[in-house]
Parts: C-alpha cells; structure tokens; sequence
C-alpha cells in the first residue's frame, strides 16, 4: 500500500474552498492550496510547505488522469458530491517567473519537481516550513524537516540541461534560509537554455559471473521485493546462503534472485540460487503468488532436472527438449524449499515454454511451441493431434493438486510458435503466436483467415472451460504484408491485450493516433493495443524504432493508461526524451520506452532513452511499480552504466552478463 501512487482528487465542494486538490494517504493528508502543499499528521498536527513570495494565484492543473472517480453520498442529497476526476500529478504553473512545480508521490511520500524555462532565476524559488520543528541537510544533501509526527526526508535535488543532444548534469543542493526556509542552489549552468529536474535512475546493476549470463523474467512482489530469473553457466556468482542450492550442477542452470527495492531494504539481494539439471536449463517466465511463492517455467534438456513426488510428470525425455514448471518457498532452505516441480512435454520432439501466467487458484496458464505427437492432451482440448510439423500449445496445470486442467494444440499445416498468454479471467486466456501456417484457424466477428506474410501473428481468446471447438472463442491474423512476430504480452487496465515485437511490414496495420505512423528502418518494434470485443479489434498500434533494426521484448502498462517498453535498437535517431542516455552506443542498445497510447505523434512520448555503450545490450524483461519506478532486466556485454552501491559493480565477464536497472520516469 505503500508503494500506490497519490490520486489527488479535485474539489468540488467536499474539501475547504482553499483547497485545489487533496490526498487521503496512509500516513498524512495533503491538500494543496494557492500558496503550495498542507500536510495534516495522525497525531493532528500540521506542516505548511509555502512558495514563500510566489504568485498568489497560479494556473493549477490536474495531469495523468485516472479512471477512478470519487463520490460522495453524505447527508441530504443537496450535499452529494459525485463523479470527482482522480490525478497522478497536480502542476503548477509560473510560480514564479519561468517556473513551474509539479506535485506527485505515493502513500508515504511526497514528491515535488521544479522546471525552469530559460532565464528564471532559481534563487526565487523559497519554500517556508510552517510547523517544522527543525531542518537539517545531510552528509548526503538530503533534507530532514523533523515535525511531531516524525521526520520527513526529502532526497537531494538532480538537475540537467540538453546541449546538442547531450544531458549535461548541473549540481544542485539545499541551502537553510532564515525563518524555517529552503532554497536551491545550482552550479553554473547555461541561463539560455532550459533546466529540467530529471527523471533519474534509482538503481542499477550487474548480475553475473565469469561465463554467460543473462535476465529472462522478472516479477514485483506488493512488498517491494523483485523477483528474477536468469540463466547462467557461471559457477563463481556470489551466493546468498539458505538458497535451494549455492553451486551451479549443469552446462546452463537457471538462476533465481530477490532484490528488496524497498526504502528499507535499499536495493539489497536477499536471495540467490542455482536450480536445474546437467544439461541446459532456461527459464522463460516467473510468478509470485500473494503468500510470496515463487513460480517458475522453462525449457531444459536436463534429463536430471530436480522433480518433486507429486510433479504431474517426473521424467523428461532423454533426446529432446522438455519443458518445466516449479513451485519454490524463497523463505525455505535446501530441498524442503522447493514445493513442486514437473516436467511437461512428449517424447517425440522438442517440447518449449514460452510463457506462463497465474491465476488466485495456483493455476499456471502456458503457451509453448511442441513437435511432439504425444504431448500431454486433455480429453476436452480444441486440438488433439499435432497438425503441422510443430504446433503451438496452451495448458492449464493446477499446481496444489497437480492436475492438467487443460492441455491442447493449437496451428495449421506448417509452423507455429507459441509467444505470449495473458489471464483475462480465471480459466480464460489472450494467446499470441507467431505463425508460418495458411491455415491457422480464425474465428469469431471481424476475425482475418487470410495470412498476408511468410510469417504472422496470430491472436486471440481460449476459454479452457469448454470443451472441443467452443473453446476457440476468437483468432485471428494480425500484421502486415511482410513477416512479423510478437515478443511480449500483458493487459491493460481496461482488460486489453497488449503486445509488442518487431515488424518488417510497412503496411502493419497502426492507428491515426500513432506515435510513429511510418516503418522508420531495416524492422521496427510496434507496440498494438487489442481486443475481439472493440470495434475493428486495434484498440491502438504504433510503431517504435529509428533507422535500423529495432526490437520490442517486453511491455507493461500501468493504471494511468501508460504503455512501457524494452527492447533493442540499433538506430541512432530512435525517438528519446529526458533521457538518462540520449545518444545511440554505437551497438545493440537497451531502449526504455514511456508513453501515452492514443496522444497522436511524438508527443505521446513521457520517457524514452538508450542504455547501453559499443556492445551488445537487450532488455528482456520489465515491470512497473505502484509508484511508477520502472524495473529493467536484460543482458549486456558490459559497458552499461551503473549507478552508486549496486549489488555487483563491475562486468563479471565471460560472453554476458544479467543487469537490472530500475528507473523514475516521472
């Protein structure tokens, strides 16, 4: 609860005239007035933070609306209050000449940014706290206003300036005023250009040891605790001790890590371990459930790879690729930590995971790609026998009581690869596949049977509670006349299917209200915003990219209706904006994409930069926090920036290293 972002709720008429907008938090109340922001503490006191000599009456608006309203139903009906709009951030304009402040935060703190046009003058800028007993600056440059209710942290100014494309960063601090004041002062900088307050990198850092490593997956747990998966061939990667197991045993083991990214926990790793098998074992996906156990899937050619009793099967082929799913207690120690584990596939070809998703009844959704003829089917499947040389397929396993709820394939006469699932309502899935096949079957309203490219997309629902062909509730082709492929999938907060990959189409089909409307290079990422039950299917779609080849991995959206991206891009003009890196690496590149779907052009853009330098960088899997940091996990052949006391500092070496990086795009 902490960690959700303030909804500032706009008066009309249930809060004191003064006020313009106002958040009930978990630890104080705020309204914001004219003058700035009122604070009002358990313990009934009260801290005042004023704009000391600023306009007394500034143009306030409300920004990044949410869906939720607000009523009121209080006494008579006169005194109703209803349908009151809900804001992520409330800005302030020319507060003081050429300056404007922007409140946001989330349940245990407030944030507050400053932005100066060129020439403002920063020493006009004097907050006055009423009501606090003390100030102090720290060793760090923090500033502590002590009040009876506690002390309230404010971290250290960071400021910057674009000269020539290049962020250029300006020193910023504190100075304590007469009076229980605060001002600013900044470096010298150049007046002529604009001073913007950055979003800023929280945290960054390596993951691996002297072989290859790299990130697949990762997942944040409500109580800040992040969840990762990688897959390594590094026996030297340093340990947390009371993991499963502390030594690698196999070509390629998968790799489980937690990092606390709480305030509390400062980014600390509090979990490590190997888990797998003699061969190569790859872990595609992670889940964590509400009491905090974590969910594995992935592919392995370990015949070894370690099962439990109940596993729903115990053995894996010993000539093929099989896939598995594990169940693991992070809180537990040794063997006894590891709940549940199956392997899932036939014998007669390789059996591959792509992707996996969870429901509140310990069910885990898979879609995979398989060539084997005996793949595990159930009885109620849409498809019972592999069509083309390899099919895709979509299972239900129930992990408490080890049931394969749902099993089926789902292709046509050639090759389908099995991408992307995402939970629509328990025992209902999206599905997203790429497709070599003429004859993938469509279905329902609207739905396109034509496959117009060498290689497609093909999307749709699977209702894994009917039986046979009523289980199809929707499929379709989506792309262009060119070959496309999903990458990445999730749902928005209005029950959409999101997805992202990368196109060669110039025709792929994207909206009027495009960020990028035009194929910019040698394949473009696009990100697509979908549902059987809109109108014409594309809710929204865009492409992203630059002049060369451009990926998108992963996407995840938030509750404020933003769609975040990451991926790779060899483009030096791929579209960036108050980047932390806003200039191409002369590589494979990490790019961060923050926007806002349906705001036509490049305005869309809220956050966008490169990270990476020469070598070869890939985001491959993110997530967004309640309070909208950003959680980046990949892979890097080193020279990726890295920020003050990360876990691991430096390039453990070999063909690649993990990296995470988590960012405040706000």
């Amino acid at each position: 609860m902490a960690r959700l972002p303030f909804r500032f709720e706009s008066n009309q008429g249930q809060f004191d005239p003064a006020v313009h907008y106002a958040v009930r938090s978990r630890g104080f109340n705020l309204a914001l007035t004219d003058s700035g922001a009122v604070m009002t503490f358990a313990d009934s006191s009260r801290l005042d933070m004023r704009l000391a000599g600023s306009n007394p009456a500034p143009a306030i608006e409300g920004q990044d609306p949410f869906p939720a309203r607000t009523n009121y139903f209080v006494g008579s009906r006169d005194r109703w209050h209803t349908d009151i709009a809900n804001f992520a951030r409330i800005r302030y304009r020319s507060v003081y000449p050429g300056v404007d402040v922007t409140y946001y935060g989330s349940q245990d703190r407030l944030e507050y940014d400053f932005a100066l046009e060129p020439f403002a003058d920063p020493n006009r800028i004097r907050l006055e706290f009423s009501g606090a007993q003390r100030l102090r600056i720290t060793a760090q440059g923090d500033l502590v206003v002590e009040t009876t209710a506690g002390p309230m942290t404010q971290l250290r100014p960071v400021a910057y300036q674009e000269q020539g494309g290049i962020r250029k960063a300006v020193g910023g601090r504190y100075v304590l005023l007469a009076d229980n004041a605060v001002g600013f002062r900044l470096d010298r900088y150049d007046r002529k250009r604009r001073l913007v307050i950055d979003p800023s990198i929280v945290y960054s850092t390596y993951m691996g040891g002297s072989l290859s490593d790299q990130i697949t997956a990762v997942s944040l747990f409500s109580d800040g605790r992040l969840f990762i998966v990688g897959q390594t061939s590094s026996s030297d990667i340093p340990y947390i001790n009371g993991a499963y197991n502390n030594f690698i045993s196999g070509v390629t083991n998968v790799f489980m890590a937690i990092v606390d990214t709480s305030a509390a926990g400062n980014f600390a790793l509090i979990y490590f371990s190997y888990i797998g098998g003699s061969g190569i074992d790859i872990p595609v996906a992670v889940q964590v459930d509400s009491s905090g156990l974590m969910y594995v899937a992935g592919t392995t050619t370990s015949t070894d790879f370690p099962t439990t009793s109940n596993a729903y099967q115990t053995t894996g082929a010993a000539t093929t690729v099989a896939s598995f799913v594990f169940q693991l207690d992070p809180h537990g120690y040794g063997s006894t930590s590891l709940l549940y584990s199956t392997f899932l596939g036939g014998t007669t070809g390789n059996d591959e995971v792509a992707d996996m998703v969870l429901d509140n009844q310990g069910n885990a959704y898979l879609i995979g790609t398989t060539l084997s003829s005996d793949f595990p089917i159930t009885a109620n499947a849409y498809a019972g026998v592999l069509y083309g040389p390899q099919d895709a397929f979509i299972a239900e396993l129930n992990i408490p009581t080890s049931t394969l709820v749902y099993s089926t394939y789902i292709g046509g006469q050639t090759d389908d690869f099995g991408r992307g699932i995402a939970l629509i309502s328990p025992g209902v899935v999206y599905f997203a596949i790429n497709t070599e096949s003429p004859d993938f079957p469509a279905n329902g309203f609207g739905s396109k049977s034509v496959q117009t490219a060498g290689i497609s997309i093909a999307l749709g629902v699977m209702d894994l509670t009917q039986a046979g062909n009523d289980g199809l509730v929707y499929s379709t082709y989506f792309g262009g006349s060119d070959l496309s492929e999903v990458r990445g999938v999730t749902t928005d907060n209005q029950g959409n299917l999101v997805i992202t990959g990368y196109t060669l189409a110039n025709d792929f089909p994207v909206t009027g209200n495009a960020l990028q409307s035009v194929n910019h290079g040698n394949g473009d990422a696009f990100v697509s915003v979908v549902n059987p039950n809109a109108p014409g299917f594309v809710v929204y779609s865009t492409f992203l990219g630059g002049n060369d080849g451009d990926v998108g991995y992963a996407v995840a959206t938030d509750q404020a209706g933003y769609i975040y991206v990451t991926g790779y891009t060899q483009s030096s003009d791929f579209p960036v904006l108050a980047a932390v890196q806003p200039q191409w690496g002369q590589g494979i590149d990490v790019f961060i994409t923050k926007f806002k779907p349906g705001v036509a052009g490049l305005a869309a853009l809220q956050y966008s930069t490169y990270m990476g330098f020469a070598n070869v960088n890939v985001g491959y899997a993110l997530a967004v926090g309640p309070d909208n940091n950003l959680y980046v996990a990949g892979s890097t052949q080193g020279g990726f920036p890295i920020w003050p006391n990360p876990s691991q500092g430096s390039y453990g070496g070999g063909a690649s290293d993990g990296f995470l990086m988590v960012i405040s795009p706000s």
